[in-house]
């Protein structure tokens, strides 16, 4: 008695190409994700500005007078001048013109400009990204009060 495995063969190939299809389905994803290393950049820039807004606003809250001079941001805290100013592809903080500490990094442009009881801050991303902040000093709004 002879068995014919002749239409066993070919069903096994065909779950065994349907099984590697799903697998690979499943895993493009999560391999685009890590092998795509502007996204991890990408998201570390975020949380990156995140932190450099909140030492700004803490900054700012703080100064007694805000001022902005050749696209340079000058902060008057205890009688120091703390500038944020673009340096290369950065944005760099200095007290008294003095000092260099990378505040923000990857930019291609800033852009301060002052308003009423602060300042805004536009920044344009190595990506293309534009980032906008408007930061107002509240020991400012009680001193213009009285």
């Amino acid at each position: 008695m002879a068995f014919n495995n002749k239409g066993y063969v070919l069903l096994e190939m065909l779950l065994c190409f349907l099984i590697f299809t799903i697998i690979l389905s499943l895993l493009i994803v999560p391999l685009q994700l890590m092998l795509d290393s502007q996204f991890a950049e990408k998201e570390l820039q975020e949380m990156e500005w995140e932190v450099f807004i909140l030492q700004l606003k803490k900054e700012t809250k703080i100064a007694q007078n805000i001022d902005v001079s050749n696209n340079k941001l000058l902060l008057y805290v205890d009688r120091r001048v703390v500038t944020y100013e673009k340096y290369e592809s950065s944005i760099r903080r200095r007290v008294d013109s003095t000092g260099h500490e990378v505040a923000l990094q990857g930019i291609k442009n800033v852009n301060f400009t002052i308003h009423k009881n602060g300042f805004r801050l536009k920044v344009t991303t190595r990506f293309a990204r534009e980032k906008e902040a408007s930061i107002s000093s509240y020991l400012r709004l009680g001193s213009d009060a009285d």
